[in-house]
């Protein structure tokens, strides 16, 4: 069997075993049956709370998988379990939502229904997560699912459909577990999805999108995000220095979310970028199990990635890298390192611990440059900022004061090339339901 090298000790893991195609096939033809398995709003809240229970059971095992297979640390590990329930948990009290939606207008009726069968293709960085806030908003519509789920995260997707099948819920999900570029290609352009969800890279997501046109599925594409964070007039400098070393260090850097460029007025540069390179002096980096406050990315391409967009930009300004190694370095261990010039940042997404820090004449340049970005997921902006600025970032999340701007009842999601459509809150049930019209005229 395959097996899962971890990134703290560059160790397996653990194996997993590819779903036989025959068994892939066999979950393809009975998604038609569980469309009428999910009709009943009651038996779609009864299942979902099952599931939450049934995977409450066991956070024990999945924190440990989470930080073995991804090398999250325990403390992320935890926080990821518990946003995984929320989705579930929000999903489940939202399961009458297309009984709510539907109407009577006299003769006519306006029904909700449930967009059809939905593939997941989901992402290694919240292992768990990233599955269960696809999953649950699909089953609360209606919609009966297969996931795809990241060739980085086997081990743990595996270990929720084990609960999915205790929870009864075998019947309407199934799992991919697979890397075979062919079986993804046949999944995507299967006709009976009818939605295809994919959280991923901006490439990926491209080259999906152009696959699946073919039977015109409705898509749902959280991509990358090449996220600015702005400090402008009126900024608490400690705090929001503080904030962003944790945004950026959480998970490694490995989050969609995580500010890519900061932006500093003049001003208060240089009070920022001493209380920055303060704050990540204090880190410590290594194997996520060995107590530091930030574990590994995920595989050795992803450092070799990472010390190659350093060197780039370390041609135009300053690179410094941060942070104390433990004894225990983990095999995939890339320190908190920052550039001063935003150069080759700009361009590039840095999905790993690696930022830049650029002074700006004033607040306009700062906001400028963000309203100019076209990968636009996320913003932060530290400080007072004025209703028109902020009414000039099209982001799918700005964060002011605060870099805490995701929950289960919140829609995430982008503009331009970093995605199409959201997740989360009534805005991604949404994205699993469409409408029937009808009109009841009496006979003649």
């Amino acid at each position: 069997m395959p097996e899962v090298i971890s990134p703290n000790s560059g160790l397996p893991a653990g194996a997993w075993s590819p779903t036989p195609e025959a068994e892939i096939t066999a979950r393809l033809a009975s998604l038609p049956r569980g469309l009428a398995i999910l009709a009943d709003a009651k038996e779609r809240r009864q299942r979902l709370e099952s599931l939450a229970k049934v995977i409450a059971a066991e956070k024990d095992e999945f924190a440990s998988l989470i930080v073995a297979e991804v090398g999250k640390t325990p403390a992320e590990a935890a926080d990821e379990f518990d946003y995984a329930i929320s989705f579930i948990t929000f999903a489940a009290q939202s399961a009458d939502t297309l009984e709510s939606l539907s109407e009577r207008r006299g003769e006519r009726v306006i029904k909700a229904v449930p967009a059809g069968p939905a593939l997941l293709i989901t992402p290694f960085n919240d292992p768990l997560a990233g599955i269960t806030r696809k999953i649950a908003p699909a089953l609360a519509c209606g919609c009966p699912a297969i996931v795809k789920p990241s060739s980085l995260a086997h081990l743990t997707a595996a270990k929720l459909f084990a609960c999915i099948d205790k929870a009864g819920l075998g019947d309407v999900l199934g799992l991919a577990n697979h890397t075979d570029r062919a079986v993804l290609d046949r999944l995507i352009r299967d006709p009976v999805f009818r939605v295809l969800s994919f959280t991923g890279s901006t490439a990926t997501g491209t080259a999906l999108a152009t696959a699946a046109a073919g039977s015109l599925k409705r898509l749902v594409l959280e991509l990358g995000g090449n996220n600015p964070f702005l400090v402008i007039d009126g900024a608490d400098v400690p705090q929001a220095a503080a904030d962003a070393v944790a945004r950026k260090l959480r998970a490694a850097g490995q989050a969609c979310s995580a500010q890519n460029r900061i932006y500093v007025v003049d001003s208060l540069h240089a009070a920022f970028r001493d209380a920055l390179f303060a704050r990540l002096s204090q880190v410590t980096y290594g194997a996520s199990d060995s107590g530091v406050v930030m574990g590994p990315v995920r595989t050795l391409q992803a450092v070799e990635a990472l010390r190659a967009l350093a060197a780039e930009s370390g041609r135009s300004g300053a690179v410094h890298s941060f942070g104390t190694p433990r004894s225990a370095e983990a095999a995939c261990a890339f320190p908190p390192t920052v550039v001063e010039n935003d150069t080759a940042l700009r361009s590039h997404e840095a999905f790993g611990p690696l930022m830049s820090v650029t002074s700006v004449p004033d607040r306009a340049s700062a906001f400028a440059i963000a309203a100019g970005e076209t990968q636009a997921l996320a913003c932060y902006v530290y400080g007072d900022p004025r209703p028109e600025e902020i009414a000039m970032l099209r982001f799918g999340s700005v964060g002011i004061n605060t870099t805490r701007i995701q929950g289960p009842d919140v829609p995430t999601g982008g503009f331009g090339t970093a995605g199409i459509g959201r997740e989360g809150g009534r805005w991604g049930l949404e994205e699993f339901i469409t409408t029937v019209n009808q009109r009841w005229a009496k006979a003649e």
